[in-house]
């Protein structure tokens, strides 16, 4: 949301970007159009479990390196109450944070976790088909790459790394041998 306000502003910029490498040749216009809208309806529910459960694991994570306590379901209820949002959904996501008490992250709690195992094909169908098309959905492909990041054992932190390395020679871990290693970019000065 924040890169799609910044780059909102850039109006002549974009302009100049259009030209340049032009607009899509390919319109979005799925076979099935019905069946496409089904798809959209549950990708934006994937999109918007996954946004809500982002948000609260940065809230929970703050919570515990600062000492807060923050009781994340009366947060949820009073922005229910009170904010913007105002959206019913954070009814659930209170419902989900008592239920769950230490789930940690709300895709942990028994009944977002069930939602998303209905919903997240369609979000990744919907991401795709609107990459396929070159038409952005910064907002949904977001939350496909945090809830694909969120769901791997083994994430990218090790690439990270290296490319740490390679910049500054930081070092990097491997899996199959312990202590720190360079890759072979580094020339020890």
């Amino acid at each position: 949301a924040v890169a799609a306000r910044s780059l909102s502003a850039l109006k002549l910029e974009r302009e100049h970007a259009a030209v340049t490498y032009g607009t899509s040749a390919t319109p979005l216009s799925p076979a099935d159009q019905q069946a496409f809208i089904g798809q959209l309806e549950l990708a934006l529910y994937a999109g918007k479990i996954a946004a809500y459960a982002q948000g609260f694991a940065v809230m929970e994570q703050a919570s515990v390196e600062f000492r807060w306590n923050l009781p994340l379901a009366t947060i949820a209820r009073i922005w229910r109450a009170g904010c913007i949002i105002r959206s019913q959904f954070l009814d659930k996501i209170a419902g989900a944070f008592i239920a769950s008490k230490g789930a940690g992250n709300l895709l942990m709690a028994p009944d977002f976790a069930a939602l998303m195992t209905e919903t997240h094909d369609a979000l990744r169908h919907v991401v795709a088909e609107a990459a396929q098309a070159a038409s952005p959905v910064p907002a949904l492909s977001s939350a496909l790459a945090y809830f694909d990041s969120y769901r791997q054992g083994r994430g990218t932190a090790n690439l990270i790394q290296a490319q740490r390395d390679y910049f500054g020679a930081h070092g990097f871990e491997r899996i199959d041998d312990k202590g720190v290693h360079h890759g072979p970019w580094y020339r020890p000065v």
